[in-house]
């Protein structure tokens, strides 16, 4: 079996969005001839942990866990400072993000690793893009080819920590020069969303045929077999948001609509959130008549069966730069699950994704009167289910490609 070193910061027993594509290649790789060496954090930094994930991991796959010494989020939310504010302080000061100490602490194993290797590509999955960074220095170390995997945009968005009052010309220039020293060393790039790798070919002049569309998706056996979402026995629209809500996915959009409701409108819904909130956004407005749950982080095979349960899964995106490229990967999990999608997102590949599939209503985020108007037509005519799973965008297949293209490039 061929074998590939895969780079990846999150990874089981961390749990949340970001672990799930990189699982989802490690689980599947094996049946397509690949086997992966899975480098990943010790101790990483994430919003929560699943040792159900675990079991997801094959026993093809070995992984080494690489020292790191940075602060965990729950750290640094229990700060003197507020969890907001030391992101943003940690997003002007380290370059390109703050696990960068991961990278001197991991040298050492990185080196051992470089000396007995048997493999014949490197793939890196970030964010973190420190974990490019470690990826090039394997590269050099090896000689190997690299292959990038961008799960979200690095040289745009994410280089201001989401915020774009954290913009200033000479970071987003430091990061635009390394994401390029980067992106050239690299024989492949697979990008989450497609125009992204067609502006990653523009940004660094790079031949097209480089960058690979490799969408996010979902498991099959996730949702086999998922039964239509039940009748509502107490004349209930349950509207379900997963996830982390922090500046790029705020709620409030839905709350100033709800708003717009009369009380009695109102106690027709019931909003169910299941994830995590950054410090500063509203979980609950506290609106007369409205139902809100807040379940906080939950199991990912507890989230999928909440999924398939809802009559509407919200999806929000706020209008900022570059997020006409980002496509939220538990939209794949909305599609599978059959549910009617409330997309509360600006023109670009999320609401394109929504719309060609017939699997929802997509409102711009700041009209909040027409998002109004939908919700007070399903108090009448509750919304259909969206037509059913999307069998292009499994895991399975996505990592069929990826196996092909690991072919293609590997020494």
């Amino acid at each position: 079996m061929k074998q590939v070193l895969f780079l990846t910061y999150l990874f089981p027993p961390a749990a949340g969005a970001g672990v799930h594509r990189p699982l989802s290649f490690v689980r599947h790789l094996p049946s397509f001839g690949w086997q992966p060496q899975v480098l990943t954090a010790w101790r990483p930094s994430a919003i929560a942990f699943d040792q159900a994930l675990n079991r997801l991991i094959p026993s093809e796959a070995l992984v080494t866990r690489l020292l790191n010494i940075e602060p965990r989020l729950t750290q640094m939310a229990s700060s003197r400072i507020s969890g907001k504010k030391l992101r943003h302080l940690l997003a002007k000061l380290m370059v390109p993000d703050r696990h960068v100490l991961w990278l001197a602490t991991a040298l050492p194993q990185l080196m051992a690793v470089a000396a007995r290797t048997k493999a014949r590509i490197i793939m890196a999955s970030a964010p973190p893009y420190t974990t490019f960074m470690m990826g090039y220095v394997l590269a050099q170390l090896t000689g190997l080819p690299l292959l990038l995997d961008f799960r979200d945009v690095w040289s745009g968005l994410y280089a201001s920590g989401y915020d774009p009052a954290q913009v200033n010309f000479f970071r987003k220039r430091v990061v635009l020069d390394l994401e390029g020293i980067i992106v050239k060393r690299a024989g492949a790039v697979t990008t989450a969303s497609f125009l992204h790798g067609k502006d990653l070919a523009r940004l660094h002049g790079d031949p097209g045929h480089k960058y690979y569309w490799l969408p996010n998706g979902f498991e099959e056996s996730d949702f086999a077999d998922a039964p239509a979402p039940k009748p509502v026995a107490d004349q209930k629209i349950t509207l379900l948001y997963t996830g982390t809500v922090f500046e790029m996915t705020t709620l409030s959009h839905l709350w100033a609509a709800m708003a717009l409701l009369t009380e009695q409108e109102r106690a027709r819904f019931r909003v169910k959130l299941i994830g995590k909130a950054a410090s500063g956004e509203v979980l609950d407005p506290e609106l007369s008549g409205l139902e809100v749950q807040v379940q906080g982080y939950q199991p990912h095979a507890q989230v999928v069966r909440e999924m398939r349960q809802a009559q509407v899964l919200l999806l929000t995106l706020e209008p900022m730069p570059n997020s006409q490229q980002v496509i939220p990967s538990k939209l794949y999990e909305y599609l599978a699950a059959r549910s009617h999608i409330l997309a509360l997102v600006p023109p670009g590949e999320a609401a394109m994704i929504v719309e060609q599939n017939q699997a929802g209503t997509v409102v711009l985020p700041q009209n909040h009167k027409g998002i109004a108007q939908v919700l007070r037509r399903w108090i009448d005519r509750p919304p259909a289910p969206s037509p059913g799973s999307m069998r292009r965008f499994s895991r399975r297949a996505q990592s069929a490609y990826l196996a092909e293209i690991l072919e293609r490039h590997a020494a």
